[in-house]
């Protein structure tokens, strides 16, 4: 989630919770106005260090959409500098308040280490802002369904959702586990990465695409069982997040998900079964614009800050996706010839690259 939407909420449930008597029309202007000038309601150091990093990370993102079409050693000189400027600036943040998990996140992020040591440094904000949360009384319970004890949702009146979008270092934590799940993937870590993944889904109203994460590791480990299962398990009721609606941060039914219908392809191809791994691969280029493209042509993506940034236009959720499955499609070598070989599919590649300019 993006801090200009869990930092406002957290500072409306804040000052809600400091005046209980409000009407409910003054509690509908104080929704308004907390939404169009938070500072005047970061009154703690507390919300400020919330509102600061906030501030830090729209300007990190801002500033990497603006050098995306410098030069390739303009662009890695200035990305250089901005990353520099950033870490310390989070570090300042992080050292006025260790609660602030996102600032430890991030700075952890942009460090220049191998990608081993960032996953150890990762576990261990983790381990440590799960600690906190279940120590602190705010009723956080990591055996929970959603992590929260019914009895702090009927002392504060809200559900699983709402309470997880206004509490920062619950956001913090799940995005923490999110970047911990992406990393594994990366490194081919597939249980692992599955694991993790599994456990972000279990947040209610927190937008993801974890579920991605554990198609693509499923289809590496040549699960098919294990890939299907979950599959039909997505569809089931209790796995529609309370409080997300389907077009929350780019998300897509099972059916239509780029995670999906590339994560069946891989999982077809690499089991040998040739006739309906072509298939899928047809119906991931046909249903998923982009996917062709992307997957024949690999293309530089911004990096996740802390997770995957929400997407702007509809080809980039596809992207994203083929991005994601880079680990487990480098480890099987002759796959993207194999697709390159497949009738229509360099053709829509070439014809996406046309219209959209790549």
């Amino acid at each position: 989630m993006d801090p200009s939407s869990y930092v406002p909420a957290y500072l409306e449930r804040s000052y809600l919770a400091e005046h209980p008597d409000l009407t409910p029309a003054a509690r509908e202007l104080v929704h308004d106005d907390v939404w169009q000038r938070p500072e005047k309601y970061a009154t703690t150091p507390h919300a400020q260090a919330l509102l600061a990093y906030a501030h830090t990370h729209a300007h990190l993102m801002s500033e990497l959409n603006r050098m995306a079409d410098l030069p390739d050693e303009e662009f890695e000189r200035k990305r250089g500098q901005l990353f520099d400027e950033t870490r310390l600036a989070l570090y300042k943040i992080a050292q006025t308040d260790h609660l602030v998990v996102d600032a430890h996140l991030v700075g952890a992020m942009l460090a220049d280490t191998p990608l081993d040591a960032c996953i150890s440094d990762l576990m261990k904000i983790e381990a440590r802002t799960r600690e906190h949360l279940e120590n602190s009384g705010c009723g956080f319970d990591i055996d929970a369904p959603g992590f929260w004890t019914a009895e702090a949702l009927n002392s504060t009146g809200l559900t699983e959702a709402q309470l997880t979008q206004s509490d920062p270092m619950a956001i913090g934590w799940l995005h923490t586990l999110e970047a911990i799940s992406q990393l594994c993937l990366a490194t081919a870590r597939y249980k692992a990465a599955a694991s993790y993944a599994r456990c972000v889904m279990r947040a209610q109203g927190y937008p993801s695409h974890a579920e991605g994460t554990v198609m693509l590791a499923l289809a590496r480990l040549e699960d098919e069982d294990g890939f299907f299962s979950f599959v039909r398990e997505l569809g089931s009721p209790e796995n529609t997040a309370e409080g997300s609606a389907p077009e929350a941060s780019g998300q897509v039914s099972v059916d239509d998900s780029p995670w999906f219908l590339l994560a069946r392809t891989l999982l077809l191809f690499k089991a040998g079964r040739e006739r309906p791994a072509r298939r899928a691969l047809r119906d991931f280029s046909e249903r998923c614009e982009g996917g062709a493209f992307f997957l024949l042509n690999p293309t530089y993506i911004d990096p996740y800050l802390p997770v995957r940034p929400q997407v702007r236009e509809p080809w980039e959720l596809t992207h994203q996706a083929v991005w994601e499955a880079e680990g487990a499609v480098y480890d099987t070598p002759d796959f993207v010839p194999w697709a390159e070989t497949v009738e229509g599919i360099y053709e829509a590649s070439e014809a996406f690259a046309e219209r959209h300019g790549f």
